[in-house]
């Protein structure tokens, strides 16, 4: 009888500019991906009207066995000589990342933090960074709080996890695969981090020429000052959560609209969906007239092997633009060739963004989703960020704002410049 291989070692380094994500407190809180999903709750409930936590759990386990993201934890090296990396986690338990209240809540603006899970504080980096939480609701439905990390992939993988633990078929069942991490192991320290770089390094190169050209085409001192960067971390650290003091608290609108309404819309100003999203933020934000700045995700090259495949354009704009010069402005500035000189008088406000996801519903133990509420993952100083999702016919918008401001003003604006361009010159000549 054979003896078994030892365990192969397996770590995913972080590319240079995902550091970011997890560079400082703030910006690792800042940078969480949220969401809500509403689930219809005949089937998640026991006859009693109580969460069905077993089946629920259950489901969960079976539908996570495959997801290598479900597993995997971020491990930084000694003093910084590496970027952080991905690697299994050997103490991944599922109770830690599925969660169950007994308290019935309503779904409202001021309610979307705790059915998130904020009530349990931020994800824990010695773990997986995903933690679902699932809260009865007062009107018989059930609701999924999800809490994912931009360090771990952009919205696209987010909303790909999310189809992996649901399905089409209303009476079909997760598929259950095989462990991605078997016969493999972390490190055992992050002392190991350094040498398993360097013989990835080498196994790159085609020769010691070729591994000392590429060596040198980066600067030692752009090395060093990327070291020293990870070593100064809890300086950092420290300014950031002055920062945070200083009030930075979100607050948080949504409204569902029928897709094909806003596609309509959208076509009566020659639009794109997402292009009449990424207008109607700018002319909210631009209420006054002013020249305004958002950042909007556009996909790097496909094949680039990252799990944050998006990349921020920057597109100015003004509400005194008539709505169809703005979507014209806008598609011409989310062109790959576009380079139009700097406004420096731009106010930079946030993001927006249109992402189309599914076009058939999604069931999780036989509940079909309802509606997916996807919060902007922005930064904690923009004034406004905007988050829309097409799925099942329906689009969901988000948006997130300074504590000081009318949530639901920016609301009512947002969605009448998305409902009813024709009252803003669409078609204008």
């Amino acid at each position: 009888m054979g003896t078994a291989p030892p365990p192969r070692v397996y770590a995913e380094f972080m590319q240079v500019w995902e550091e970011g994500y997890v560079g400082t407190r703030g910006m690792f809180e800042a940078m969480h991906m949220q969401g809500v999903g509403i689930f219809s709750g005949g089937l998640l409930r026991r006859p009693d009207g109580t969460l069905d936590r077993d089946r629920i759990r259950t489901w969960l386990a079976t539908a996570t066995r495959s997801i290598p993201y479900a597993h995997l934890r971020l491990m930084r090296s000694p003093a910084g000589l590496t970027a952080p990396a991905w690697v299994p986690d050997g103490r991944f338990d599922l109770d830690r990342h599925v969660r169950f209240t007994d308290d019935v809540m309503h779904v409202s603006s001021a309610t979307i933090p705790r059915l998130v899970g904020w009530d349990a504080g931020p994800l824990d980096l010695a773990h997986p960074l995903w933690r679902f939480q699932f809260t009865p609701l007062d009107d018989g439905r059930v609701a999924l709080g999800v809490l994912m990390h931009h360090s771990g992939g952009d919205a696209l993988r987010t909303l790909k996890f999310l189809a992996a633990v649901t399905t089409s078929d209303p009476g079909g069942a997760p598929t259950a695969g095989e462990d991605p991490f078997r016969g493999m192991r972390s490190p055992r320290r992050g002392g190991e981090l350094p040498v398993l770089a360097l013989r990835e390094w080498k196994a790159a190169g085609s020769g010691p020429a070729q591994l000392w050209r590429d060596y040198r085409a980066r600067s030692f001192t752009r090395r060093a000052r990327r070291v020293s960067g990870r070593i100064l971390r809890p300086l950092r650290d420290r300014r950031s959560r002055a920062t945070e003091a200083s009030g930075t608290a979100r607050h948080t609108g949504f409204r569902t609209l029928d897709g094909g309404d806003v596609q309509a819309a959208a076509e009566a100003a020659g639009a794109t969906l997402n292009d009449l999203v990424v207008a109607a933020a700018i002319r909210t934000a631009s209420g006054d007239g002013s020249i305004v700045r958002v950042r909007v995700p556009v996909l790097r090259r496909r094949t680039e092997d990252s799990r944050n495949r998006v990349t921020d354009a920057s597109v100015v704009g003004s509400s005194a633009q008539s709505l169809t010069e703005l979507v014209a402005s806008v598609r011409a500035q989310l062109r790959p060739d576009h380079d139009a000189p700097a406004q420096e008088t731009a106010r930079d406000v946030g993001y927006a963004t249109l992402v189309p996801w599914l076009s058939r519903t999604r069931h999780l133990c036989g509940a079909p989703l309802e509606d997916m509420i996807v919060l902007p993952a922005g930064l904690p100083g923009d004034e406004l960020s905007v988050f829309a999702l097409l799925y099942d016919s329906r689009l969901s918008v988000v948006a997130t704002t300074r504590s000081t401001t009318d949530i639901d003003g920016v609301m009512q604006r947002l969605v009448a410049e998305l409902a009813e361009p024709a009252l803003h010159g669409a078609g204008e000549s």
